[in-house]
């Protein structure tokens, strides 16, 4: 038997008005941070295998409407971050000739953002900073997506610029950040992407 039971209801023919005089306000730049964080403890993590090939990719997030997903390996460990952008862009080919494969046969990893080229701020950090906050943070590190770990330093949420311009209604524009010789000596010589 079910403990669950059934709500109280009235037919519709006994409302009046629809009620849309109640103006929600709008996010800014100083709303707070939590506000367009996609907490993981509410929300189950958009996650996709390692393994998957960009076109499987690319149906799935057109399927689900979806810009980015966290990158796990078959242990469901964060291996990195993909986003639409990867996906579209020219690094597909780039890895496909690196590679010397087809472009069928490039897979998430080879486009991704690697975890150990992402930062992660502390929850109890995110839950007293605003959205702008966390946006000049985006900006210095160069970063898209930016995770959020809990005091067991446990992946807890993430926060992707491509949300906050969304909830802000405002073009967020982050531009990558060279963080070694070799990311500036393969984007000059070799004509890469910065992740």
């Amino acid at each position: 038997m079910s403990s669950f039971k059934a709500l109280t209801s009235i037919p519709l023919s006994q409302v009046q008005t629809l009620r849309v005089n109640e103006v929600v306000e709008p996010l800014q730049l100083d709303s707070p941070a939590t506000f367009v964080m996609t907490d993981f403890s509410r929300h189950s993590p958009r996650i996709i295998e390692v393994d998957t090939s960009v076109d499987e990719a690319l149906r799935i997030m057109d399927k689900i409407h979806v810009r980015s997903k966290l990158v796990v390996d078959k242990s469901l460990n964060l291996v990195g971050i993909v986003n639409l952008n990867d996906l579209l862009s020219r690094k597909v080919l780039m890895a496909a000739n690196l590679k010397g494969i087809k472009r069928t046969d490039v897979t998430v990893s080879d486009v991704m953002v690697k975890v150990v080229e992402l930062h992660a701020v502390r929850l109890s950090k995110i839950q007293c900073s605003s959205i702008g906050d966390v946006l000049a943070t985006m900006r210095v590190l160069g970063e898209q997506h930016l995770l959020v770990y809990d005091n067991d330093k446990n992946i807890r949420g993430a926060i992707s610029a491509v949300d906050i311009g969304r909830a802000l209604q405002i073009p967020v524009d982050i531009n990558a950040t060279a963080h070694s010789f070799k990311d500036i000596f393969n984007v000059i010589h070799e004509h890469y992407e910065l992740s």
